[in-house]
């Protein structure tokens, strides 16, 4: 596994945290690509690689060509790769993209997913990240598992449904959660009110939700049927229809939970 030779395709967030890791444990990088070829030139610069923004330019003899690009651009530069050799692995770290278009570049494909948000500039300990790997061949598979163990203990193999569940899940927690937080806190600051006050609920919060089952701890005015708070709530943000309409759904939601919940104990 040392020697494995990678070649990078992208050098965004997640090749930025990726890539160094990849050379750290032992992995040999030989290329970056990017469109701009500032930032091909950025990353390799920090794993002792070739830097290049032609795709025509991409060596065939890497032994895994790691596709790290926005979903939508996946298919179309797997069709402009060139030839590769007839062991390499070409795997992408999408959590939603299937792996079977990747079949046009290589005979042996599949997925190395990281189930994290990356940012540039802000470090991430990959130790604890998960890694979602799958191969179409039992080489793609075992190599991608191996590769994956370098950076990470926690490592599952999933195939492309059970991988899009895994993003669906980590959308639901960490976007959706995220983007309450910034409409929570436009809401207090537009109100000269102080969005920090609520660290600690906020910590709290998630204390709980990592240490007990988030069904069984629910709290709020949804869960104890208080019509008439809810209706108090929903006038202060009726200015804002989307709030609203998170308000409402998210009410109606944990009261179906909460009304499941007592029938089941029942």
């Amino acid at each position: 596994m040392a020697d494995m030779k990678v070649v990078s395709i992208g050098a965004g967030n997640i090749a930025t945290h990726l890539i160094p890791a990849l050379h750290e444990s032992g992995c040999d990088i030989l290329q970056v690509y990017s469109r701009d070829l500032g930032n091909a030139r950025k990353l390799s610069t920090r794993v002792a690689s070739t830097p290049i923004n032609d795709l025509k330019h991409i060596t065939p003899t890497a032994d895994i060509y790691l596709i790290m690009i926005h979903d939508d651009g996946i298919r179309s530069l797997v069709r402009a790769l060139p030839k590769l050799n007839p062991k390499a692995i070409l795997a992408h770290t999408s959590g939603a993209t299937p792996t079977r278009p990747l079949a046009k570049g290589a005979e042996h494909y599949g997925s190395f997913y990281p189930l994290q948000s990356f940012s540039k500039g802000k470090p991430t300990d990959l130790t604890k990240v998960p890694f979602l790997v799958f191969g179409n061949t039992p080489f793609a598979s075992r190599n991608l598992r191996m590769m994956a163990r370098q950076l990470s203990p926690t490592v599952k193999e999933v195939d492309d449904k059970g991988r899009l569940h895994y993003h669906l899940a980590a959308v639901l927690m960490n976007n959706f959660t995220n983007h309450l937080a910034c409409k929570t806190a436009t809401l207090l600051s537009s109100n000269d009110m102080d969005p920090d006050i609520l660290k600690p609920i906020v910590r709290s919060s998630f204390d709980r939700i990592l240490d007990m089952d988030p069904c069984q701890i629910q709290t709020g005015p949804a869960v104890r049927g208080d019509n008439k708070v809810e209706q108090l709530h929903l006038d202060l943000i009726n200015e804002d229809p989307y709030l609203s309409a998170i308000y409402k759904a998210m009410s109606q939601s944990i009261k179906k939970i909460n009304k499941d919940l007592h029938a089941n104990n029942g």
